[in-house]
C-alpha cells in the first residue's frame, strides 16, 4: 500500500470540508431510473426525483446521490444525452431549494461536466476516473470533488461474480499481464491495486488528493466473503490519507445473509423491503462506529438512526453527561 497522501484525512469541493473523525453524514439515493435494482421506476421523472430527494432530507440525509444509469447486474448502456436529459433538471431543481451536497452517480464526463454547471459537487465516478479517459481532465480544472470507486468488474471481468455486470469502459487501462496478476489477489490487494491506478490518473490530470474520496466497491463483482471481508478493512483507505464512502444498503450479498436464516427479502412485499433495509442500517451503524465518513442508503431515517448511534459511541468522549430521572409509575 503507497505511502499516505493526506496525514489527516479531508475531504474539499467547493466550500465544504468534510474531516476524518466528524460525525458519519448519510447520503441519500435518487435513482432517475426506470429500471434500478430496488426502486426502478418509482422516482423517474423530474418532479418525483426532486420529491423524493426532499423526503430523504428530511429522514436527516446531508447529502443526495442522483443516477440516471442503473448499474445493477442486468442492466443496459445509457446514451449520454438521455442520462443528462434525467439528471440535470434534478439537479437544478434541488438547487435552487436546497444547500445539501449534491452528487451525480455517473462514469462519463459528458454527464459529470453538464452536471457540475447545473450546481452539482460532487461526481460519483463507479470507475473510479478509468471508464472515460477524460473524466480526470473534466473534473480537474473545477472545485467539484471525486468519490473514486474501485470497481472488480473491470480488473476481474471473467470472475463468476462479475459476469452479470454490464461493462463499464476502462479499455487498455490495463494490460494482459496485469488483469491476469489480478486473478490469484484476494479482493483487499486488489482494491488497493486499482486506487494506485485511479489516483495515478488522478494525480496527472492535477486533482489534489483532498479533492478525493475512495469507495471500496461493494457489491461490485464480489463474493460473500469478498464484500465483508472489504468493509471490515475498509479503514485502510484512512491509512492511505482519504475519507472513505461506503454503499452497502440493498446490497446482494445482505440479501444473501437474510435469505440463509430464514428472513424474508422478497421486494415485492414490504416485509422484504423492511428486513433489508434493517439489515443495512445494522451496517450502518457498524460502518459509523469505524469512523466512515459517508454512508449511501435508499432511505434515510432508519440509517440516520443506526449513524446517530454509531457516532455517539465512537465519539462517547464528547457526550454531555445527561442525567435520567427514574421512569414515570403507572
Amino acid at each position: 500500500m503507497p505511502t499516505v497522501q493526506n496525514s489527516q484525512p479531508i475531504f474539499k469541493f467547493k466550500d465544504r470540508l468534510i474531516r476524518h473523525g466528524d460525525p458519519t453524514l448519510i447520503c441519500g439515493i435518487v435513482n432517475v431510473t426506470p429500471d434500478s435494482f430496488s426502486d426502478g421506476g418509482k422516482w423517474f421523472g423530474v418532479e418525483e426525483a426532486y420529491k423524493r430527494a426532499i423526503q430523504l432530507i428530511q429522514e436527516g440525509c446531508q447529502m443526495i446521490d442522483i443516477g440516471g444509469e442503473s448499474t445493477r447486474p442486468g442492466s443496459t448502456y445509457v446514451e449520454v444525452e438521455e442520462e443528462i436529459r434525467r439528471v440535470v433538471p434534478v439537479i437544478k431543481a434541488l438547487r435552487a431549494e436546497s444547500d445539501v451536497i449534491i452528487s451525480v452517480d455517473t462514469w462519463k464526463s459528458e454527464v459529470a461536466q453538464a452536471a457540475i454547471d447545473a450546481g452539482a459537487d460532487i461526481i460519483n465516478d463507479i470507475t473510479g476516473l478509468l471508464g472515460d479517459p477524460r473524466m480526470a481532465s473534466v473534473i480537474a480544472p473545477t472545485s467539484a470533488g471525486v468519490i473514486v470507486m474501485a470497481n472488480p468488474v473491470i480488473v476481474r471481468p471473467d470472475h463468476p461474480s462479475a459476469k452479470v455486470f454490464p461493462q463499464f469502459g476502462a479499455h487498455g487501462v490495463f494490460s494482459p499481464k496485469e488483469l491476469e496478476a489480478f486473478k490469484k489477489m484476494d479482493a483487499v490487494e486488489l482494491i488497493d491495486k486499482y486506487f494506485d491506478k485511479s489516483l495515478e490518473y488522478a494525480q496527472a490530470a492535477g486533482i489534489a488528493s483532498e479533492r478525493i474520496t475512495l469507495d471500496p466497491g461493494i457489491g461490485f463483482g464480489l463474493t460473500k466473503r469478498e464484500n465483508y471481508e472489504l468493509i471490515h478493512q475498509s479503514q485502510r483507505i484512512h491509512q492511505r490519507g482519504f475519507t472513505c464512502f461506503l454503499g452497502v444498503s440493498r446490497k446482494r450479498f445482505i440479501q444473501n445473509t437474510l435469505n440463509e436464516a430464514g428472513y424474508s427479502v422478497d421486494v415485492a412485499t414490504e416485509e422484504g423491503f423492511r428486513q433489508r433495509d434493517a439489515a443495512s442500517a445494522a451496517l450502518s451503524a457498524i460502518a459509523a462506529f469505524m469512523g466512515i465518513e459517508m454512508l449511501r442508503v435508499h432511505v434515510g431515517e432508519p440509517h440516520h438512526i443506526a449513524a446517530l448511534i454509531g457516532n455517539n459511541l465512537r465519539l462517547s468522549n464528547t457526550l454531555d453527561d445527561t442525567h435520567f430521572a427514574a421512569y414515570p409509575i403507572k
